[in-house]
């Protein structure tokens, strides 16, 4: 079970949540876990488990098992086979896969046929995204992020209105809309690196109002087997939008909620800040990423390097220049929309906390101000982002540690590192009739505090 977003407060409603299962429910909220490869006795996605499996290797099921439906985490490929101890005809998936539309090559169908199963390690095509740092590259931000192939391509999508008498669902036309909206957004800053393969559309009706039941419900209908399956919920339904691995539930057509939850699919977790004064974390009060609570124009650049869209050359790591009591200034380009530029400045600079397994990413997010929140252009942040060696789910948190406009003059603390804006280029444009200030790059000295 995933307790994020909604489904913890389902959780709560459902009174499961008490005192003798408390300690459980902290530690799956507290605790990243492994998705297990699922192979189930009918052909949808919610049907009885007959066999599990996480660790890579093969895996024979009892004779006559009746494999009908395969859950595949991201990251991860699984190849069928007919025979036992993974021998005979094969076929290869890398996604939830109904085993009911699923053939192997001699053209027999793999329902009810799987004797054995291989699970692997996705194996991506090369890409300027996806790099290893050499020992002879100590400016070089490692990605630790072991699902960027199975990020990083074409996805496919099904759209499941869920419709109940007496309440109200968007349109299938509106929900298609977001979707391409969202894919849109995907493919400008994932650099074209993510893409919108199909997208499938199903209406089906609930029996029931309560939350929890009509989901089930809906994925039983629906018997998905896309990378994405979102449902759109009836008005008043269920109380929060939320994520699961590889589906979303949205109860409005908002499209900061489809940029949130989808980003929840693909290994996001939430957009935090810290009361400098008090040092209090609020949740979700990020508004430079979808992953707060607010509108926004992207995800956060620690983020965006999680999902593998940004580029070696673009990050600068600061550990070598400053860790011994020196100083490094980085001239910082916006993230903006992380559209592809032939721009040799940085998009960050990143300082791996010693002694940690956190660090700080320095980003400027906006050239300008514009209409989607109030973050002024040419604004530094400071993130807080763990390394997430070996993450899985929806792993990539942050937290704005430090937050100041490109007019200041002071240094600025943020756990154990100094940053100072000194200095900044920029032109100023006229917008309804005011001076509006658009900022191409601002540097930033980077020292230990003292």
């Amino acid at each position: 079970m995933e307790l994020e977003d909604g489904l913890f407060l389902e959780e709560v409603q459902s009174e499961n949540c008490t005192a003798a299962n408390w300690p459980t429910l902290r530690a799956q909220l507290l605790t990243p876990r492994a998705h297990p490869v699922l192979v189930r006795d009918s052909c949808n996605g919610d049907s009885e488990v007959l066999h599990q499996a996480e660790a890579n290797g093969c895996y024979s099921l009892p004779q006559g098992a009746g494999a009908s439906f395969v859950d595949v985490p991201q990251g991860k490929s699984v190849t069928l086979h007919a025979g036992a101890n993974c021998s005979g005809d094969s076929v290869t998936i890398d996604t939830d896969s109904s085993l009911c539309e699923t053939q192997f090559p001699s053209g027999a169908s793999a329902n009810d046929n799987v004797g054995s199963y291989r699970i692997q390690d996705y194996q991506a095509p090369a890409s300027p995204y996806r790099y290893t740092c050499a020992a002879n590259e100590p400016e070089c931000v490692q990605n630790h992020n072991s699902r960027l192939g199975s990020i990083n391509k074409n996805h496919t999508v099904k759209v499941v209105r869920m419709t109940f008498p007496g309440r109200t669902t968007p349109t299938l036309a509106a929900i298609r809309n977001n979707v391409r909206e969202l894919y849109d957004f995907f493919g400008v800053a994932s650099r074209g690196q993510v893409g919108l393969a199909s997208i499938a559309s199903q209406t089906v009706e609930v029996t029931s109002a309560n939350c929890a039941t009509a989901k089930r419900q809906a994925v039983q209908k629906a018997n998905s087997n896309a990378f994405l399956t979102v449902y759109s919920l009836p008005s008043g339904m269920c109380a929060a939008s939320n994520a699961g691995s590889r589906s979303v539930n949205l109860k409005g057509g908002l499209f900061r909620d489809y940029a949130h939850e989808v980003g929840h699919v693909l290994g996001l977790a939430h957009g935090n800040t810290r009361d400098p004064v008090t040092g209090q974390i609020n949740h979700y009060a990020d508004s430079s990423t979808f992953m707060g609570s607010n509108a926004s124009d992207n995800y956060n650049l620690p983020q965006l390097h999680w999902l593998g869209w940004t580029k070696k050359e673009e990050l600068i790591k600061v550990n070598s220049a400053i860790d011994n009591g020196g100083f490094i200034d980085v001239v910082l380009r916006p993230v903006g929309g992380n559209a592809d530029s032939t721009s040799t400045l940085k998009l960050g600079a990143v300082w791996d906390i010693p002694g940690t397994e956190q660090r700080l990413f320095v980003a400027v997010p906006k050239p300008r101000l514009n209409g989607t929140n109030q973050i002024e252009g040419g604004t530094v942040f400071v993130y807080r982002a763990p390394k997430c060696v070996g993450c899985t789910g929806m792993a990539m948190g942050t937290t704005v540690m430090a937050r100041f406009e490109a007019t200041s003059v002071n240094a600025h603390e943020a756990q154990g590192l100094s940053v100072q804006r000194v200095g900044s280029e920029s032109t100023t444009v006229q917008v309804d009739g005011k001076p509006v200030k658009v900022y191409s790059s601002v540097t930033v000295r980077l020292k230990l505090s003292q």
